[in-house]
């Protein structure tokens, strides 16, 4: 198989693979398993914590790795973790006490751990393989592809995740056929794990279709040595890239307010009086609009400058913010949309020229450096609002919890500001005394 060959069909199974990837069916209904199955909401902080802490100790580690022993590897390592999380989900006890808090510990290690081994490798994989047959130019389509029909499928798994989590509508499907017993909420719990097992089934074969560009070597010892050495050397690459250094910069900072912003989001539309009936459908709303940024964004990456998109995107997610905190009754939803839809365009224009600045031997490291650290600063910032809002619950001993919230609000348009501005401060600092910085295309 010639490299264009082999490139095309990397890039045909990359799409496949990040679309059964990235949608899970547990998505609309993600905290309510949780508390469902018989965690706190304590236990439930604790989980994502050690979650987060998981991805930000193996992002570098795999990310060195992958460079090292190769990226189709670690790609089906991901896929297999994938599946071992999924299965020990449906083993997990309903009400089980400790023993179903040892389980869903075992659970978010594994997916961290999943998380951190798909992170970058996949997209490093097809990059190369398409730059190694002189189609480097075609991974802005591939990209626009994976994340439309990633977004289309998001839409149909957000209404099939919550509509099979519902006891009410799980009864009247099973009695159309002939079952006269009653469905309790217990019954439906595992549903959205078990049609996701069966996905993430798919990813793992979708995994093994991979084709590496190149040839690696030596010992899986040596190679895991080395892994730490390419980690080294990739992060005093770094440093030495103006462009991919602020790439880092921009999405740690810009990424982690918007996680924040959208774990809270059933509470936001609570705030703005949005019937709960209507969640599930404003996610799948949010999809589809999420399916069309991707060609705006590679209509804008062919046509306008990094200094251009990313200012474009600034302005939106401070519009964007600032309308969210006045809390417009029902037409909250739209800076919603406006966030989320900016959201997906920076994950574009971040990927795009992330993989056309990085040199092949340091890319997947970059890419794991990178999600390190928007996950780290996603846990400053998860860390920060906690104190926030019990600042604003001392303050306020009477205050309802959504008086409480939509107070907290306002701090995302003020942070969002004080961040940007003091990003560009120091970046504009650090860039004039490193004058050898590879320059901004």
């Amino acid at each position: 198989m010639d490299s264009s060959t082999t490139a095309k069909a990397n890039a045909r199974t990359f799409i496949l693979y990040r679309v059964f990837f990235r949608a899970r069916y547990y998505y609309p209904v993600f905290t309510l398993l949780f508390l469902d199955f018989g965690l706190s909401l304590s236990q439930f902080a604790i989980l994502n914590s050690i979650w987060a802490l998981t991805i930000v100790l193996f992002e570098i580690p795999l990310g060195g790795l992958a460079d090292t022993i190769g990226r189709r590897k670690i790609v089906i390592l991901s896929a297999f973790l994938l599946n071992l999380e999924l299965i020990i989900w449906l083993f997990a006890p309903i009400d089980g006490g400790q023993t179903l808090f040892f389980f869903f510990l075992a659970n978010r290690i594994v997916s961290g751990l999943c998380e951190a081994a798909s992170s970058g490798a996949d997209e490093a994989l097809v990059y190369d393989s398409l730059e190694k047959a002189n189609l480097g130019a075609t991974w802005s389509t591939t990209l626009e592809k994976a994340q439309r029909y990633t977004s289309l499928y998001f839409v149909f798994v957000l209404l099939v995740g919550a509509m099979i989590y519902d006891p009410t509508i799980i009864q009247v499907i099973s009695q159309f056929f002939g079952y006269t017993g009653t469905v309790t909420q217990a019954d439906c719990i595992k549903l959205p794990i078990i049609l996701n097992q069966i996905a993430a089934l798919f990813v793992l074969y979708n995994a093994f279709q991979f084709k590496e560009a190149g040839q690696a070597s030596g010992s899986f010892r040596e190679a895991f040595k080395g892994a730490f050495q390419k980690a080294f050397l990739s992060i005093k690459w770094i440093r030495q890239s103006q462009i991919v250094l602020l790439l880092l910069i921009i999405l740690m900072f810009s990424e982690s307010i918007i996680l924040q912003f959208l774990t809270l989001m059933q509470q936001y539309w609570k705030v703005i009086d949005i019937p709960i009936v209507y969640f599930g459908i404003i996610g799948s709303g949010l999809a589809l609009f999420a399916a069309l940024i991707p060609s705006l964004g590679k209509f804008c990456f062919k046509r306008f400058t990094f200094k251009t998109n990313f200012s474009l995107c600034y302005f939106n997610l401070f519009i964007a913010y600032s309308t969210i905190a006045l809390s417009i009754r029902y037409f909250g939803i739209v800076p919603v949309i406006l966030l989320y839809c900016t959201y997906q365009l920076i994950l574009y224009f971040n990927s795009c020229y992330i993989h056309e600045a990085c040199e092949e031997t340091h890319r997947a490291t970059v890419l794991s450096v990178q999600s390190m650290l928007s996950f780290s600063k996603y846990g400053m910032v998860s860390i920060l609002y906690s104190f926030l809002v019990t600042a604003i619950s001392d303050e306020l001993v009477h205050a309802s919890l959504n008086q409480v919230f939509q107070i907290s609000l306002i701090a995302f348009p003020s942070y969002f500001a004080l961040s940007t501005l003091g990003v560009f401060l120091l970046a504009r600092l650090y860039f004039k005394r490193n004058t050898q910085s590879t320059p901004l295309k």
